[in-house]
């Protein structure tokens, strides 16, 4: 069998070599895309998603759009009266709202709470947002309970989640474990925004 020159690359070896160098340039135009800002992240529900956009009806009537919140970290909240880790968990949302209401965070200043009920029925949806004490919450509800368009939009299912989204619409944690959304709005909270953004330059 004759021996190939040193340095000499196979048909095959050239084509699995232009297809390597080819997907490192692509991974590191979408990493500097990143970091200029300059890509919109597909809309979806995993972090680095571009959340959907939730359009309803407040308690009062008052239409509501999560667009008006663009620059502020919000917290999406599914939840129910009827729902036991829900209401353990409200005493807990209050809390954070107010520890983190007028923070500064990479991407977003403030907090807010975007509450999304799934309950059926208005007066345990009304008794427990006093008997909680949620009234700085955002509160939503189509009283479509599981039906609801907001939670298949989101993918609910059998467990509530919360999703939190900072200022430029972008997902930066999923789950239904309160500390681990604490976790998360600590450490973007702890970032030195003045040295980020002369990174992003």
């Amino acid at each position: 069998m004759t021996e190939l020159c040193p340095g000499y690359y196979s048909p095959k070896q050239s084509n699995m070599r232009i297809r390597a160098l080819i997907m490192l340039a692509v991974a590191g135009l979408v990493f500097i895309s990143f970091i200029s800002g300059s890509t919109e992240p597909d809309m979806g529900l995993k972090i680095g998603d571009r959340a959907p956009q939730i359009v309803a009806s407040l308690p009062d009537g008052t239409s509501f759009d999560s667009d008006s919140l663009k620059g502020k970290m919000v917290l999406v909240d599914f939840w129910a009266s009827y729902d036991a880790p829900s209401r353990i968990d409200n005493y807990r949302k209050t809390m954070l709202l107010e520890r983190f209401a007028n923070s500064e965070f990479l991407n977003s200043e403030g907090f807010v709470i975007v509450s999304i009920s799934l309950d059926r029925f208005k007066t345990p949806f009304y008794k427990t947002i006093e008997r909680d004490n949620l009234f700085d919450f955002y509160h939503i509800c189509d009283f479509e309970g599981r039906e609801s368009k907001l939670a298949k939009k989101f993918a609910i299912s059998d467990q509530m989640t919360n999703f939190l989204i900072d200022g430029d619409g972008r997902i930066v944690e999923t789950s239904n474990n309160l500390d681990h959304i604490e976790s998360t709005l600590q450490r973007m909270e702890s970032v030195d925004r003045t040295r980020f953004a002369a990174y992003r330059r």
